[in-house]
């Protein structure tokens, strides 16, 4: 599947149509291309640094929720606003060096949980959705190099063809901010495409980037050195490390420590989880035994492989709905599930009610309790 973002001049009118209501913009249909909503924070900083007022395009952003999705179209019509008011050469560039983990959501949750980067790119393929719900992304390896790509038919019309190039520049240098501050900024890619026209003046995509960029493809496009697999992910100390560290806990809430197989096993489970497998077979290989053997030395603790994971999910899922930024989709994303209806009846199955009621139950309760504990003063 190729992506094609369609976008006529008509929605980059500004004061026409879907300019002048952002809440019926931002609506979008499960087929639509979407992106993460906490992409606001990226234009909003960059806005606020450089002083640029841009209140059409800041009234669009604040319907923007971060743990919400808004439609591929959004992103182009927001930074096209961003061009016209205050325009400038390579601007995409100017915006991406504003980016910080918190931008990329759940994407970046994900990756503080790898120790290296070539785990994140092992799971790329299936993560990207965290930001790019609806894009044909692609990880390929060669033997001196890995390739993430962003594929999409070419933009004919060229009053249109600038804001789609804008969102894509704008895109891909913000994973190359993003990967400099997991790894450390003296890294780069080795080779980048970008698809549009060539700026006339190149000078700029190669300081930012370090390497060539080559314009006029049908894909954007990151290359990196097959040794970027085996840097080390530095960005550890962050406030987003908080979602991985209630992970953790949630595992280490049914850890026996008298019993270091079964600390082992739950270990190995939570990592299979996290990695979007948790079948008995990748658990059985993480603990260097077979399937049998593993069967059997659960079954002499008188619990079985599924009982086990429903009950590391179930523990999981109770502390990932105490995140009120975490949607359903992002916790069922999450534990490894197929899809969010997989997770709720799931969840339902292990609890005796819906996720919806759960959730609202709790914040109930804590409303309660901070109600009486205010009272109570």
């Amino acid at each position: 599947m190729h992506l094609t973002i369609r976008i006529t001049p008509r929605h980059l009118a500004l004061g026409h149509n879907v300019m002048s209501k952002p809440k019926q913009a931002i609506r979008q249909q499960a087929t639509l291309p979407t992106l993460s909503g906490s992409l606001a924070g990226v234009l909003l900083d960059f806005l606020n640094a450089e002083g640029i007022p841009a209140h059409t395009c800041r009234a669009r952003l604040a319907h923007w929720k971060p743990d919400g999705r808004i439609a591929a179209m959004e992103w182009v019509i927001c930074l096209h606003l961003i061009q016209q008011e205050a325009p400038r050469p390579a601007l995409g560039l100017a915006i991406a060096r504003h980016f910080q983990l918190e931008h990329a959501g759940l994407l970046a949750y994900s990756a503080l949980s790898c120790d290296y980067i070539g785990e994140l790119f092992n799971q790329f393929d299936r993560l990207h959705r965290l930001m790019w719900q609806g894009f044909d992304v692609t990880v390929s390896q060669s033997d001196d190099c890995i390739t993430l790509a962003w594929s999409t038919r070419t933009v004919t019309d060229e009053r249109t063809e600038d804001p789609v190039r804008l969102a894509y520049e704008t895109g891909i240098a913000g994973i190359v901010q993003i990967f400099r501050i997991l790894c450390g900024d003296t890294h780069s890619p080795c080779a980048v495409t970008l698809i549009g026209r060539q700026p006339h003046d190149l000078s700029a995509y190669e300081a930012f980037f370090r390497c060539p960029v080559t314009f006029n493809r049908d894909q954007a496009s990151l290359t990196f050195p097959i040794a970027t697999r085996n840097l080390p992910i530095s960005a550890k100390r962050t406030i987003l490390k908080q979602l991985v560290e209630r992970q953790a806990e949630a595992q280490l809430l049914a850890i026996d420590a008298t019993d270091t197989f079964m600390a082992a096993f739950r270990s190995a489970l939570g990592r299979a989880i996290s990695g979007g497998r948790p079948a008995i077979e990748q658990v059985a290989k993480q603990l260097a035994i077979s399937r049998i053997t593993l069967q059997r030395r659960l079954a002499a603790r008188n619990t079985g492989f599924q009982e086990a994971l429903d009950k590391t999910r179930f523990e999981m899922a109770r502390m990932y709905m105490e995140d009120p930024q975490l949607s359903l989709a992002d916790i069922a994303l999450l534990l490894a599930f197929s899809e969010q209806s997989a997770f709720c009846r799931a969840f339902r199955r292990w609890s005796g009610e819906t996720p919806q009621h759960y959730r609202k139950a709790r914040i109930q309760q804590t409303v309660t309790l901070a109600a009486n504990s205010f009272h109570s003063r």
